[in-house]
């Protein structure tokens, strides 16, 4: 054990001398344990404040490991900024600065959900869209041009990334290019199956020493038995404090009146007009339903017992449903690529909306149904389980060894909390917190503002936003300023632009569908800039 950790050190200490670093004693107190951990088959949990450059801490080891074992480590981040961080940036120097003392040059690859892919199908307008083709209304002319732009850019991109667009996106059109697992007729009937940028993703993974993917994913393929990663003999989980919502919302149910319009507008021309018809007016009714709730209701509720009307509709939807799949399946005639495509897009709406029925009405003690009023948006009834504790100790960390990182893990000072959380006992995963080399004290303002009313369900108070702005002109700018939800982001940018000088304090603002990369390059490149995110 000593003579790998020595190994560890000397790695470490010359990656770090290559970037122009220094020695940092948590790092290496982090690196060790990550190694031990690996090698000896059993888990860890390290929390590194900040400046342990804990990338590093779990990355050298990781390749030592991969690479003597022959088998990927996995890495998974919660969000896009730090994924982008690790394939961009830490891995490629640690790469290069690792080689000469590697048997062989290390490899890695990042692995995303497929919708976050251009489908080449739908590109080339092989599967008929309605949404796709309302964004070609006059009403929505600037929508449409934006899907000519992203058109044009994706027949010149190598990889179809949605990360790698230059400009933001609106979510309504990237979906009107990308498809869902259910949707995908699969490589070997698709007529771009060997050109496919989520196939050749998956391909490069395979291969790979270290691939870098995100929480959902691994939830997916742990919790939900589906398999989208390669075989590995490690996890590392970055962002830990984040895993057990991230792991919930992976298999929590939804299901909303637009959800069933779209399965409803995909299948019309490959169901019975009668079953259709069927449909459309469950659809309806279950709509009326939530609606009615949700006006009864100051803010997401559980509904126990779901009312008897929503049951009735949920019952409806999923016979319907069932009716219109051995419909689509009964359809022989569709043997060209681009109708088999055209029908998988079909059925694979209408499966997600008879499964996510099932699943609410057979939800059982350890699940919980609760209706989210939407803010703006549609109502809609929402499934999970009460835990997710006994899923993550039985498909996650009873098949590798895991190791879980973040600067915030301990809860009043201790791991109790978060290592029941993912089901596990005490004597089960060693726990340790490496400090940080920074002396917050001293190098670190913390300012709380004393007078300030209490947050409430109309968002971010106008004392709060007033305050924030004094703060951004204090500094200059250089101000990342994060809200609960999308309707503080817009209340404060709305109220900040007439506020500042747009001249001396350019604001950023997150919007659904952006990449998160692009938007965190551009706020760091303009230092007076403030960036309002969630």
């Amino acid at each position: 054990m000593a003579e790998e950790a020595t190994a560890v050190d000397t790695a470490l200490e010359a990656v770090v001398a290559e970037l122009g670093g220094e020695r940092r004693e948590g790092q290496h107190a982090m690196a060790n344990a990550v190694s031990d951990a690996m090698t000896s088959d059993t888990h860890v949990i390290v929390q590194a404040g900040t400046g342990t450059g804990k990338s590093l801490g779990y990355l050298v080891p990781a390749a030592i490991h991969a690479v003597t074992e022959n088998k990927a480590v996995i890495v998974a981040t919660a969000t896009l900024a730090l994924q982008k961080q690790l394939v961009d940036r830490d891995l490629p120097r640690m790469a290069q600065a690792l080689g000469p003392s590697l048997p062989r040059p290390l490899t890695f690859a990042v692995l995303k959900g497929r919708n976050n892919y251009i489908c080449l199908q739908k590109l080339h307008g092989s599967i008929p869209d309605d949404e796709s083709d309302a964004l070609f209304t006059t009403q929505r002319s600037a929508l449409a041009e934006q899907v000519v732009a992203v058109r044009e850019w994706a027949e010149q991109s190598d990889t179809g990334d949605r990360d790698d667009y230059p400009d933001d996106i609106d979510p309504r059109v990237w979906r009107s290019l990308s498809v869902g697992r259910r949707e995908c007729v699969g490589e070997s009937r698709c007529s771009f199956g060997e050109e496919c940028f989520t196939v050749k993703r998956r391909l490069e993974a395979q291969e790979a020493d270290i691939v870098v993917t995100n929480h959902a994913m691994l939830a997916i393929d742990a919790l939900e038995g589906i398999p989208v990663l390669p075989e590995h003999s490690a996890v590392i989980i970055d962002e830990g404090h984040e895993l057990v919502d991230r792991a919930t919302a992976a298999v929590t149910s939804e299901l909303n009146g637009p959800m069933i319009e779209k399965a409803l507008s995909r299948s019309r021309k490959h169901v019975d007009s009668r079953t259709h018809e069927m449909l459309q007016e469950a659809a309806e009714d279950f709509d009326d339903c939530l609606r009615a709730t949700a006006e009864s209701l100051s803010g997401p509720t559980q509904l126990k017992p779901v009312g008897s009307d929503i049951t009735l509709a949920l019952t409806v939807i999923r016979d319907a449903c069932h009716q219109a799949i051995t419909e689509i399946n009964a359809d022989k005639e569709s043997k060209d690529p681009e109708s088999l495509a055209a029908k998988q897009h079909a059925r694979g709406a209408i499966e997600e909306v008879h499964d996510t029925a099932g699943a609410l009405l057979a939800g059982n003690e350890f699940d919980v149904v609760w209706l989210d009023p939407g803010e703006g948006r549609s109502p809609s009834l929402k499934l999970a389980p009460l835990s997710v504790a006994g899923l993550l100790r039985d498909a996650l960390f009873s098949k590798s060894p895991v190791v879980m990182t973040s600067a915030t893990l301990t809860v009043g000072g201790g791991f109790d909390a978060l290592v029941a959380s993912l089901g596990l006992e005490s004597d089960q995963v060693t726990t340790m917190d490496v400090g940080s080399p920074f002396d917050h004290a001293r190098q670190g303002i913390l300012y709380v503002a004393k007078d300030l009313p209490a947050p409430g369900r109309d968002g971010v108070a106008m004392e709060a936003l007033d305050e924030l702005a004094e703060l951004i002109e204090a500094a200059g700018g250089r101000t990342l300023a994060l809200f609960s939800s999308w309707r503080g982001v817009d209340r404060a940018a709305e109220y900040l632009r007439v506020r500042l000088d747009s001249g001396r304090f350019p604001l950023l603002v997150q919007k659904k569908g952006d990449s998160v990369g692009s938007l965190v390059q551009r706020f760091a490149d303009d230092h007076p800039s403030t960036l309002l995110g969630t």
